[in-house]
């Protein structure tokens, strides 16, 4: 496992190009987020009753938001807007990650920036065939889950206790999530792998292997998630402590950082992958 975890960390240092392109596209989607949260809540917060305005004027504030999420044509502008945004992560993701994969398979054979862009070229249908998928499995739960949290989240609007009756529902979305993130990701290594051992041949027998290393595969997670805090924990702490340019640059170096860890993670599970389908 800890093997594993070097191998990527050393496959991540040779596709430093695709760490930047990731960097630039999380930053350019991290804007647009920035943006439309600066445009939709900030005013909203603006509003929020001064704490010597009285319990009323706090009650009427929260009424008039609760009223606001149901009936206005403003938030369901808002939708619209962050469902257009999830559509094109939706195109584009699966191109950058048909790009990855392809390079991993075959950054000994030639010029790392060559594979990349052949990747996109042969392998953008099905990973954005299995990307659909996946992001279909995600929100399916919404169906049920979504009517369950909004009621609650109606219930709580005036006391954070009414809340908690949510949280199982959360953990449950967030842990089948994992699952679902994991099972898809084996999947596009078994279909970008080689003609003769990819296809929907290569892509079970990599659910196989997911299955049958699922304690290698958890600790991979397990180990690098636990870094990714430590790492958010730092930078987090960093910035609240230092102030003037070097807090500046420390929120700038972040994003770079979990690229980095993020690609590490790709690259960790892919050597896993790629030792036992060696071997079987």
């Amino acid at each position: 496992m800890k093997a594993k975890i070097r191998e990527g960390w050393f496959l991540v240092r040779q596709h430093m190009f695709i760490a930047a392109l990731l960097f630039i596209y999380q930053l350019i989607w991290g804007y647009f987020l920035y943006q439309m949260v600066q445009s939709a809540v900030v005013p909203l917060l603006l509003r929020y009753p001064e704490p010597d305005a009285g319990e009323l004027s706090t009650m009427l504030f929260k009424m008039e938001s609760q009223l606001s999420l149901s009936t206005s044509p403003e938030v369901h502008r808002y939708l619209w807007i962050l469902g257009a945004m999830l559509l094109l992560r939706l195109l584009i993701s699966p191109l950058i990650q048909a790009g990855l994969l392809y390079s991993l398979q075959h950054f000994k054979h030639s010029e790392e920036r060559i594979p990349f862009i052949r990747g996109i070229k042969h392998l953008w249908k099905p990973m954005l065939l299995l990307y659909t998928i996946r992001t279909i499995l995600l929100l399916l739960p919404a169906y049920w889950l979504v009517p369950k949290l909004y009621s609650i989240f109606m219930d709580g609007f005036h006391s954070l206790h009414l809340l908690l009756p949510g949280i199982p529902y959360v953990a449950g979305w967030i842990v089948y999530g994992w699952v679902i993130h994991y099972a898809l990701l084996y999947m596009q290594f078994g279909i970008s792998a080689p003609d003769e051992e990819g296809g929907v041949r290569g892509t079970l027998h990599a659910v196989w292997i997911a299955l049958r290393h699922i304690i290698a595969l958890c600790g991979i997670a397990i180990l690098l998630g636990g870094l990714h805090l430590l790492v958010f924990g730092a930078f987090t702490s960093a910035s609240w402590l230092v102030t003037g340019l070097t807090g500046l640059i420390l929120q700038q170096t972040y994003p770079l950082a979990r690229c980095l860890l993020s690609l590490w993670k790709i690259c960790a599970h892919f050597r896993l992958w790629q030792s036992k389908t060696v071997k079987g």
